[in-house]
């Protein structure tokens, strides 16, 4: 056969192969994608089996020959996926010729860096890629927790273990990361912080500000997708991800606080520079007068969406730092900020009781301690100006007496006056009004002994801050579960909604159920109840109540201790109200925080509630 021939030949069978690819539909696109997944199973696999659940969704997505899926699986007591080793490190390959077990190596925790190291160069060594995406699967404790909680060793992945683990096996570059995209899917992970531990290593990261629901990112959806386009880059399917995650709560009802975000880490030198800017300026505003300052800046922290538990069995410390730049009128560089931050956040989705966040979250100290700010300071990538600024705010000025510093027994024995309407009212001098940054207040009731235990608090009152009056407005109600009386305490107020936090035993499990109160309709709704784990993370299963669970509402005694309230068995579906208090003597008390959330309590009053009649006593 000539050349001209053989070449003649070769064409004919080019085009006949593209005429045939035409007609069946099948798209050739450059380059092949791996997908690891690190999947630390945890109690999520363990008690509800939902790692097993995305990786069976995973498998209901048939895949072209230029997608591969690398799982490593460990972590959890148990799996509900037979085969799946419960005292093994399992790792897996699922690609267009179906799931296949690859090795089992020595059982070892998942949330070791070592682990994560090791997993990572196998990926790496063994499935080569153009382009390549990296997950990691289960709990997330935000900028301070890390992720990936393994319930078998007790350990957790740092931001720095992860950190340490991409630096052991992938070079640190900018313009052409190792990753096309990082998932968290996993609680809290959206933040700064995060975004700084990965610059370098991927181009995209998408997670979540808040708790995550167990049923986690639509697997259907983003791996369908890719599946169908293997073409698309981080950016695309990381939107993918984002816009199929919310429809994905709806459909299990876990939305009203779901939140997920795609960032730009190529943004990451011009969000931080900007942020650091405005660090700065506030550090220099607070030097001049910190009280004023950090007050002021307390107030606005303290309204902004902040996420997961912050309360007083546990703190996450993380705020939504877009949020909380537009609030400080006093900064003239959070403007600039708030640009960079809108330009480094692609794609956001969040629910009804999430609709403030701006897509990335960054650590204060809700709790007032240094001990956060220790292992903030720590971590890559943080802010000079502002671990200056928080350790001033947390630490004082530095010759033992706090910045902050203020009379406190002036307020504890500022006299609480009865109006003709017999509403008390308090008023504060202009100072110290001025060092508080929230005030609400806390209702007890007296247990046989004549302890009080602590009902919650609320913030049913009217807030002069100019001239330091706060004056209650309690209608003697309560919030009430089917008629049974709560411990319900305010965590978050925003313009339209306050948020609630109460815990509870549901059927023998300590839980940590959130409620929200909608001003426009008038009416509470439950929007999540989680079990509490026990490193104190909340587990990411969202627990809904249904007729016949046992339900034993959790109290605190003035001395701190865990009080257990009446058991009752929920009859029908769960209502929660503000219903009137049963007969008997209450407490009433102003409590006023500062920055470095420490509470000063006024005077206490007392009232009598007998046949929905309330008298006010002092």
């Amino acid at each position: 056969m000539s050349k001209k021939t053989l070449c003649r030949l070769l064409l004919f069978i080019v085009l006949l192969g593209g005429l045939v690819a035409g007609c069946s539909g099948i798209k050739f696109t450059q380059g092949n994608w791996v997908v690891s997944i690190y999947m630390c199973g945890s109690d999520l696999e363990s008690e509800s089996g939902f790692a097993s659940a995305d990786l069976k969704a995973l498998q209901s997505i048939p895949l072209p020959e230029n997608v591969k899926f690398v799982i490593q699986t460990g972590g959890a007591k148990k799996w509900q996926t037979p085969g799946i080793p419960e005292n093994e490190l399992a790792r897996y390959v699922y690609d267009s010729s179906g799931f296949h077990e690859i090795e089992r190596l020595q059982d070892a925790s998942m949330g070791d860096e070592e682990t994560l190291e090791a997993f990572l160069r196998f990926s790496k060594e063994r499935y080569p890629a153009d382009h390549r995406m990296l997950v990691f699967w289960d709990h997330g404790g935000g900028s301070l927790g890390g992720c990936c909680f393994d319930e078998k060793y007790e350990t957790t992945l740092s931001l720095n273990d992860l950190r340490q683990a991409l630096q052991s096996v992938e070079e640190n570059n900018p313009k052409k990361p190792a990753f096309e995209l990082v998932l968290f899917d996993t609680c809290l992970m959206a933040s700064i912080e995060t975004a700084n531990t990965l610059y370098g290593f991927a181009r995209y990261m998408a997670a979540s500000e808040e708790l995550m629901p167990g049923t986690g990112t639509d697997y259907v959806g983003w791996v369908g997708a890719l599946a169908k386009d293997p073409g698309m880059d981080g950016k695309k399917l990381g939107t993918v991800i984002c816009e199929t995650y919310l429809p994905h709560c709806e459909r299990h009802e876990a939305d009203d606080m779901a939140t997920l975000s795609l960032i730009d880490l190529g943004q990451m030198p011009a969000l931080n520079d900007a942020y650091e800017k405005m660090g700065q300026e506030a550090l220099k505003l607070s030097q001049g007068n910190p009280r004023h300052f950090f007050t002021t800046y307390d107030r606005v922290a303290g309204s902004v969406e902040n996420y997961g538990p912050n309360d007083s069995e546990d703190y996450t410390n993380m705020v939504d730092l877009g949020s909380l730049a537009d609030g400080m009128a006093e900064l003239s560089t959070a403007p600039a900020f708030v640009e960079a931050l809108d330009k480094a956040v692609v794609c956001k989705t969040a629910g009804p009781y999430r609709k403030y966040g701006m897509g990335l979250s960054g650590y204060y100290s809700l709790y007032g301690g240094l001990d956060s700010w220790q292992i903030y300071s720590s971590l890559t990538g943080v802010s000079k100006a502002f671990a200056k600024l928080y350790h001033d705010m947390l630490s004082g000025s530095g010759d033992g007496t706090p910045w902050f510093y203020f009379d406190a027994e002036k307020i504890k024995h500022a006299h609480i006056v009865l109006n003709e309407n017999n509403m008390a009212t308090i008023a504060l001098s202009p100072e110290d009004a001025n060092a508080i940054s929230q005030a609400d207040f806390l209702l007890c009731s007296y247990d046989a002994q004549g302890r009080e235990i602590y009902l919650g608090s609320d913030d049913k009152m009217k807030a002069d801050w100019e001239r330091g009056v706060f004056q209650e407005n309690f209608d003697g109600k309560w919030p009430a579960l089917n008629g049974h009386v709560l411990s319900f305490y305010l965590s978050e107020q925003q313009q339209d909604y306050n948020l609630y936090y109460s815990y509870i035993l549901l059927n023998g499990q300590k839980c940590y159920l959130t409620a929200g109160y909608d001003f426009t309709k008038g009416e509470y709704e439950i929007l999540s109840i989680h079990r509490v784990l026990k490193n104190g993370w909340m587990d990411r299963q969202n627990l809904n109540l249904k007729a016949g669970d046992q339900i034993i509402p959790l109290f605190f005694n003035d001395e701190g201790e865990e009080v257990k309230g009446t058991t009752f068995q929920l009859a029908g579906e769960p209502v929660l109200r503000d219903e009137p208090l049963a007969n008997g003597t209450y407490a009433f008390a102003f409590r006023f925080t500062t920055a470095r959330n420490e509470s000063v309590v006024s005077e206490t009053i007392h009232f009598v509630i007998q046949n929905g009649g309330m008298t006010v006593t002092k």
